[in-house]
C-alpha cells in the first residue's frame, strides 16, 4: 500500500470521527433569541453566514423527544441568479426552498408566532416573506390554483391528514413540558421536501399544507392584522377545503401561536 494511499484512509477515517462526534452531541446549539419562544420542533443550525445561506443538516432527536437538526458539514455553495442555493428567485426575491428551518428532510418548526417569525430570520440576515412573494412563489408565471398545476391531486401534497382534538388550554400553558407534548401529539408535518412533487415551478416546496406559514399581509382582508397565515396546513383549510395559492387565514395577530403555525423567509435578490 502507496504513502498516499495510507494518508487518503488516515483523513477519510478523521473525517468520520469528527462526523460521528456532531451527531453524538448534537452540533452546535443555536437556539431562537431569547424573546421569539421555541416550535416542536427545534432550530439547532448552524449559525448562518453573512448572507444567509444555511449548510444542509440532517434531522435529530433530541433526550426529550423534540426534533433537532444536526450540522452534517456540507459545503456551502453560492447559486446562480443573486440568491443563496438554499433559496430560490422568484422576481426580485429569493425565497426558502423549505419551511423553517429550511433544511430538507427536517421537521418544520410549529408553534411559531408572526413576532417569532420575524426575529428568526432577521437572525439569519432574512426577513418574513410578504403575501404577494409567497403567491408569486407558489402560482408562478402560469398563476396556477396549486403549486404544481391548477387541479387538486390527493396525496401529492400533505393536505388530507385527519384532524386531532386540540386542546387549547393546554397549549395556552406554552412553552410548558405539557404543552409541548400536546403539540407533539397533534404534530402531523412531513419532512421537508419528502413529498417532491408538493413543489412549486420554481422549485420552491410544501408551500401547500404541511405547516401553515406566517407572511406580511400585503392586500385587503377583513381583519387589518399585519401579519396572516398561508397555504392552510396538514388537514387542509377550515371548512374542509383543500389549500391553495390563494388560501389565508387573517384571523390572528402577531403574537397568535398554534400547534401548526409555522414560516420561511425571503431576502431581496442581489442585482
Amino acid at each position: 500500500m502507496t504513502g498516499a494511499v495510507v494518508a487518503s484512509i488516515v483523513r477519510v477515517a478523521s473525517h468520520g470521527a469528527v462526523l460521528a462526534a456532531l451527531v453524538a452531541f448534537g452540533g452546535r446549539r443555536w437556539p431562537l433569541a431569547p424573546d421569539a419562544g421555541e416550535g416542536a420542533a427545534i432550530d439547532d443550525a448552524d449559525p448562518p453566514s453573512a448572507d444567509g445561506d444555511e449548510e444542509e443538516v440532517a434531522s435529530g432527536l433530541e433526550d426529550d423527544g423534540v426534533p433537532m437538526s444536526v450540522a452534517d458539514g456540507g459545503l456551502r455553495v453560492r447559486a446562480h441568479g443573486g440568491c443563496p442555493s438554499s433559496m430560490v428567485r422568484v422576481e426580485d426575491s429569493c425565497i426558502d426552498r423549505y419551511e423553517a428551518p429550511n433544511v430538507r428532510g427536517a421537521e418544520p418548526l410549529v408553534m411559531q408566532s408572526a413576532n417569532d417569525a420575524v426575529a428568526w430570520c432577521a437572525s439569519r440576515h432574512k426577513r418574513l416573506c410578504t403575501e404577494d412573494e409567497w403567491i408569486r412563489a407558489c402560482e408562478g408565471a402560469d398563476h396556477r390554483s396549486y403549486p404544481y398545476g391548477r387541479v387538486h391531486v390527493d396525496g401529492r401534497c400533505n393536505d388530507d391528514k385527519p384532524w386531532r382534538e386540540v386542546h387549547e388550554a393546554t397549549l395556552a400553558k406554552w412553552p410548558s413540558a405539557e404543552a409541548r407534548e400536546h403539540a407533539r401529539e397533534l404534530y402531523q408535518a412531513t419532512p421537508s421536501g419528502r413529498d417532491r412533487k408538493c413543489s412549486s415551478e420554481a422549485g420552491v416546496h410544501d408551500l401547500t399544507g404541511n405547516v401553515e406559514e406566517w407572511v406580511v399581509r400585503t392586500r385587503e382582508h377583513a381583519n387589518p392584522w399585519p401579519y396572516l397565515l398561508a397555504g392552510c396546513y396538514w388537514s387542509g383549510c377550515y371548512g374542509g377545503s383543500k389549500p391553495t395559492c390563494h388560501s389565508t387565514n387573517d384571523a390572528h395577530g402577531p403574537d397568535f401561536r398554534f400547534y401548526e403555525t409555522g414560516f420561511r423567509c425571503c431576502r431581496d435578490a442581489n442585482r
